[in-house]
């Protein structure tokens, strides 16, 4: 073995290039003495089940049905002591996407019999990072939540857990209560609940942990309380905060919350105004990002109120980085209610110019809050006050009025060099207006190669505005073309869709993607239903 391998910190380097391998790290495993300390520290540092664990006792003691690890005998106490080396390696339990779900779970009574004999922080002595649904499937987290506590230690640092449908609220408080003396060094808590869970109150051990720099609550409704903001204003570190305001309770008046760390904020409401009003407590909070999502349609005046609401929140103008909006009522009813689908929310540029004064956003999306009524002016002065824009996205579930010009669109894209993803109506249905140079000639926009992703919404597109034309020479990087098929009108509809499929269909020749020959069917054209929801 080459002498450099016998070096700790130079082995584990080139052995970090194979995590994603376990298979190839336990074959290094076995071939070096002097590797395989470092190979095993990496391949069982996390685990994305306790399966692999059990594993490791005789064959003879465990079976697997129905993708669950059952016991057929026993272990012998000598036998449970084989995972003492392996186990004391972990650092994370966590799932990772589908890999985790797709590796055995543990019975309950082999989970009971397996922490029975060795407690987990005997077991786990290096744990700094325990996803609490890696124990078992959601519908028995019930019967095991009670282990939750038995895993806190000075270590852990990262504690994530969704909350069983019967578990009271009050025993999650208790069990937060405990953490600043069980688990002193906590920095990340993360707390979800589905639908159906009670209010949780924010007890004041939040603000006792001293090193906590995120704290997530998902699906609870905390309540907008003066109880609650004065439990969390100790957080002094708080870096990141993510809340559900149900609005069962709002009486914190005027108190204000200063969390002097905080970058990060997300905000899920059924309704708008609580967020708004969270956001006004907020004091000297230098965000880089906030994200809203809110239930039931907004009026004009409450999003203009948010708005309006966030230069009293960021005084620090160059520190907000991204912002997004998201109304959820369209997704989260399953269907959308024929009444909100005929609400008319106008939605005019003055109502989103306090936003220019953020020289620095990189994203600004808003989804589904109404109908958009934007103008030339409005998108021409948002190239010049965010100049280093990569998203903005304006995506409206119904029919916008369509004032933004093509003109400003490509002034505004050709302007923002670093902008990637443009989702706006337009009109271009009048010749567009190019730059012209001193002399009087067309001197067309410079090169943007940043743009891959182009969606036009409700647009109205006519050959005289020339789109595809000018797409393929100002924006050769654009692979994602996209825009709603639906209008409400039938004959519209057919109209505006046939015209951007077109514009879509030249624009693919002017690109050599297609020979222009060959007539494709709807399924090959990048429109789609007005569906996007997304708020990325």
């Amino acid at each position: 073995m080459h002498p450099a391998l016998l070096i700790n910190d130079i082995a584990h380097l080139i052995l970090e290039n194979l995590r994603s391998s376990p298979s190839d790290l336990a074959h290094v495993a076995q071939t070096c003495r002097g590797l395989v300390d470092p190979a095993l520290d990496i391949l069982w540092s996390r685990m994305l089940s306790l399966a692999p664990l059990i594993m490791c006792l005789p064959r003879d003691t465990w079976e697997v049905k129905s993708n669950t690890i059952h016991f057929t005998r026993e272990p012998l106490p000598m036998e449970w002591a084989l995972l003492k080396p392996n186990a004391s390696r972990v650092r994370q339990l966590a799932l990772s996407d589908l890999c985790g779900r797709s590796l055995p779970r543990l019975s309950r009574p082999v989970l009971e019999s397996l922490f029975l004999q060795i407690p987990p922080k005997i077991l786990f002595p290096g744990l700094f990072a325990l996803q609490f649904e890696i124990m078992s499937e959601r519908s028995a987290l019930s019967s095991n939540f009670r282990l939750l506590r038995q895993f806190c230690s000075p270590q852990l640092e990262h504690l994530s857990f969704n909350v069983p449908q019967h578990i009271p609220t009050d025993q999650v408080e208790r069990l937060v209560d405990a953490l600043p003396l069980e688990a002193c060094s906590l920095r990340q808590l993360f707390i979800s609940a589905g639908p159906g869970t009670s209010t949780f109150t924010v007890p004041p051990s939040v603000g006792q942990l001293p090193r906590l720099i995120a704290l997530e609550i998902e699906g609870i409704d905390v309540g907008l309380t003066r109880q609650m903001i004065a439990n969390i204003q100790p957080a002094r570190h708080l870096q990141t905060l993510l809340l559900t305001l149900g609005g069962t309770t709002h009486d914190a008046g005027g108190m204000p919350l200063a969390l002097q760390s905080l970058k990060e904020l997300y905000l899920s409401c059924d309704s708008l105004p609580p967020c708004t009003h969270f956001i006004r407590q907020l004091t000297a909070a230098p965000l880089s990002t906030i994200h809203i999502k809110y239930k039931e349609p907004a009026s004009p005046s409450e999003i203009a109120v948010l708005i309006e609401s966030l230069s009293t929140t960021c005084e620090t103008f160059g520190s907000l980085r991204e912002i997004c909006v998201v109304d959820r009522s369209h997704t989260d009813h399953g269907h959308e209610d024929p009444e909100e689908s005929e609400l008319y929310i106008p939605l005019r540029s003055e109502i989103f110019r306090p936003l220019l004064k953020f020289h620095n956003l990189r994203s600004v999306v808003f989804v589904g809050i109404g109908n958009y009524e934007l103008d030339d002016r409005f998108i021409n002065d948002a190239g010049v006050a965010w100049p280093g824009l990569q998203k903005l996205k304006f995506a409206s579930h119904r029919l916008e009025t369509c004032n933004v010009s093509f003109t400003a669109m490509m002034s505004l894209a050709s302007s923002c060099r670093s902008l990637q993803a443009l989702h706006l109506t337009i009109n271009a249905t009048q010749p567009t207006t190019v730059p012209r140079a001193a002399d009087g000639t067309e001197e067309i926009w410079s090169t943007q190669s940043a743009l891959y992703k182009l969606h036009l919404g409700h647009s109205q597109v006519s050959e005289v505005g020339r789109v595809p034309h000018f797409l393929t020479e100002v924006f050769p990087s654009v692979e994602d073309f996209n825009w709603y098929a639906n209008f409400g009108d039938s004959d519209l509809d057919g109209v505006i869709r046939s015209e951007l499929a077109k514009a879509w269909q030249q624009l693919r020749v002017l690109r050599n993607l297609s020979d222009g020959s060959d007539e494709e069917s709807d399924e090959e054209w990048e429109w789609e239903d007005d569906s996007d929801d997304s708020d990325t």
